[in-house]
């Protein structure tokens, strides 16, 4: 555009209006689905926001901790950091099948990363309020540290308050995790 030609006003709102526009049925989009990430453990079906993950690898050298919790299978190094790694399905006795290989899907960042062993590549799930269903509906021992739970056709996904349960199983307030 060269210095002295005219600016068409018009022209310019309406490529602003367009954007705005744009970006409100972005986020209306958001607004009306509960977006996570999901995966499975065995039969398990569980969600996390879509922030709370920093990484998924196939599963990493582990190395033994001894006199860990029930449920931590060891250490991980995540780019020169120590991440602890937990197995679920040995912390809620699920029975393994394992005959693929495992992922490790690192939820946190930095001192407060901690690896979960799990059985599928993550995906994004969308969901509905009316896929909602009640937590008294389930009764698998997870469900204490569910903050919602979804229909998906037959399947039930649990939406996993991962804080809590780390929680849970390292002994510490969950403002640390």
């Amino acid at each position: 555009m060269e210095p002295n030609q005219p600016i068409d006003i018009s022209a310019l709102k309406a490529q602003v209006d367009a954007e705005i526009a744009a970006r409100l049925l972005i986020e209306a989009d958001s607004a009306r689905y509960i977006q996570r990430r999901g995966f499975c453990i065995g039969d398990l079906r569980l969600l996390v926001p879509l922030d709370a993950t920093s990484e998924v690898v196939e599963m990493p050298p582990l190395f033994r901790l001894p006199g860990a919790p029930t449920g931590i299978t060891g250490l991980a190094n995540r780019h020169g950091r120590v991440v602890p790694v937990m197995d679920l399905s040995a912390l809620f006795a699920l029975p393994q099948d394992r005959v693929s290989s495992a992922w490790l899907l690192v939820c946190g960042r930095g001192e407060a990363a901690v690896g979960l062993v799990i059985d599928s590549l993550p995906e994004r799930k969308r969901f509905v309020q009316d896929d909602e269903i009640g937590l008294s509906a389930i009764t698998h021992p997870i469900v204490s540290f569910a903050r919602a739970a979804y229909r998906e056709g037959q399947d039930i996904w649990i939406d996993l308050d991962a804080e809590e349960l780390f929680a849970a199983v390292f002994h510490v307030e969950p403002s640390t995790v």
